[in-house]
């Protein structure tokens, strides 16, 4: 029997069309042999699958068709040991974006950050980001990274000699080998398709290096403790923490305070938004001098401040962290959109909904908990969202903790399943934004391009509400903290319950906190 040191590994190959046949082959023929299952992605466009056309001739060969069935909208680089982009102009192909249109119906213009909107581009990038995973790039494929230069800055690469003026633009350290394969840590560059097999042996290599070793001396046993009644067994990875911010503007101490505690702890953080675009913290929360008109008084403290200021920055010297804000993941791409009743195809169209969404859901596993963000962004994008509410139906669905700060609270109380349309926050207790801290006309939205005047619903009268008729809102006007767990739910009333909404998190994956705050 042949050694497979690539067994139960899978690849993933992005491709577009004008790709080469042969190169393509190799990836198929030389990693399956090595025991690697080989996914192609390709941007389907809402398709089954994508035919593909080869149109590069190559000696012998005449112009090929690909089947693609892997959609990289709904792919994962987490899921891959490795991911290459295709050498010649899949990588053009696959930069290819369509400008959003405006309140007008027409495109809105073009902006540096729309570039960084490609499904594949930021699949790529979230892998490079991740050390752990294999990437490889040959040819023109550094294309796909001119877009977060940053990602590309201090590299070392090789590259075809049309891409180089990118790449140095980018920050990239352009290498020259004799082989015409360049490896730098996690990254793998290859200068032409000609270097197919060295490109492929290099990627190979490193796989193996990283696979674990069966003749290794076994472990000292200890005994293992048996864990307490109700509290979560802690995994051998660090936790993992969904954070959903809105596109219209996230209240910055209401992210950095968790934020903090997270990093203490060690938890691996990925952040999400409704559209797929880069979150930024409302221009007031970044502001010592602010006086909120509800308290009379400075609400952001200078320290607080300059800590937001550095996480909304993006210069090229922001930190790793406020990198991350570049590509978060696109919950209108991720999610499946539920279909007006008047669908001319109802049934069928409900049935490929159920069908998508749950399908969707499971990529969401690997989270250990949910946080929505506060701050006016979620009253206009996140409150009333059907994606995010079926991504908070989803971690109920699977017993996972959900943590809501301040304005996004609303998302809980407005998650209801299609069938009985009850809220989830009925008969619990809860916290939340309450009537004395509630904003007047024109001093709710300060900053933002949208101050549609005071908020456009008392979250107190909704969650009083919701949590009828056993359950109970609890706002603490004049405490200075408010934060309630009736799990799974942990909700922060406002800015000041920042961190300790963070530390209560923490308890419940922790040390199974199932009730705290309320008698």
């Amino acid at each position: 029997m042949s050694i497979q040191p690539l067994q139960g590994k899978k690849i993933a190959v992005l491709v577009e069309s004008q790709y080469i046949a042969s190169e393509i082959a190799q990836y198929r023929d030389r990693f399956e042999e090595a025991g690697a299952t080989v996914h192609f992605l390709a941007n389907l466009y809402d398709n089954a699958f994508l035919q593909l056309v080869s149109e590069v001739e190559e000696p012998g060969n005449t112009p090929r068709l690909l089947t693609v069935t892997g959609d990289v909208r709904k792919a994962h680089p987490e899921d891959y040991a490795a991911v290459i982009v295709a050498a010649n102009y899949p990588s053009v192909r696959l930069r290819h974006f369509i400008p959003p249109n405006g309140p007008d119906g027409r495109p809105v213009p073009i902006t540096p950050d729309m570039v960084r909107s490609p499904p594949a581009v930021q699949f790529f990038g979230r892998a490079m980001r991740n050390p752990s995973i294999i990437k490889g790039a040959l040819c023109h494929g550094l294309w796909l990274l001119t877009p977060t230069p940053e990602l590309l800055a201090g590299r070392k690469v090789i590259c075809h000699d049309v891409v180089l003026a990118d790449i140095a633009n980018a920050g990239g350290h352009y290498t020259p080998s004799d082989s015409g394969v360049v490896v730098d840590g996690d990254l793998v560059t290859g200068r032409s398709v000609h270097e197919v097999p060295q490109f492929i042996a290099r990627i190979q290599e490193l796989l193996v290096a990283r696979a674990p070793v069966d003749s290794a001396p076994p472990a000292e046993v200890h005994e293992t403790p048996r864990p307490l009644p109700g509290v979560p067994p802690r995994t051998a990875s660090p936790r993992s923490i969904l954070v959903v911010l809105s596109n219209h503007g996230y209240w910055g101490e209401e992210l950095v305070g968790p934020l903090e505690v997270f990093e203490r702890e060690g938890y691996h953080v990925e952040f999400a938004t409704p559209d797929g675009r880069r979150p930024v913290a409302l221009p007031p929360s970044m502001d010592a001098s602010f006086i909120d008109p509800p308290l009379g008084r400075p609400v952001t403290s200078p320290e607080m401040a300059r800590a937001v200021r550095k996480l909304d920055d993006m210069g090229p010297d922001r930190p790793e962290l406020a990198r991350l804000f570049d590509t978060p993941l696109n919950l209108s791409a991720l999610l499946p959109e539920r279909p007006y009743f008047s669908h001319p195809m109802l049934v069928r169209g409900l049935e490929a909904y159920y069908r998508e969404r749950d399908q969707a859901l499971r990529a969401f596993e690997r989270f250990d908990a949910l946080l929505l963000v506060g701050g006016s962004g979620p009253i206009a994008d996140m409150a009333n969202n059907q994606r995010v509410h079926d991504l908070i139906l989803g971690f109920l669905r699977m017993d996972k903790p959900i943590a809501a700060e301040c304005y996004a609270v609303t998302c809980l109380a407005f998650a209801r399943d299609i069938e009985d349309r009850r809220s989830i926050l009925r008969n619990k207790h809860v916290t939340g934004h309450c009537l004395e801290y509630d904003y007047k006309d024109g001093t709710g939205f300060v900053g933002t391009d949208f101050n549609m005047g005071p908020p456009p619903y008392p979250l107190e009268y909704i969650l009083r509400d919701a949590t009828a008729p056993e359950g109970q809102y609890h706002g603490n006007f004049g405490k200075e903290r408010s934060v309630i767990v009736d799990y799974p739910f942990i909700t922060g009333r406002s800015t000041p319950d920042s961190t300790l909404t963070g530390e209560k998190l923490v308890e419940v994956l922790e040390q199974g906190l199932r009730k705290w705050g309320f008698s």
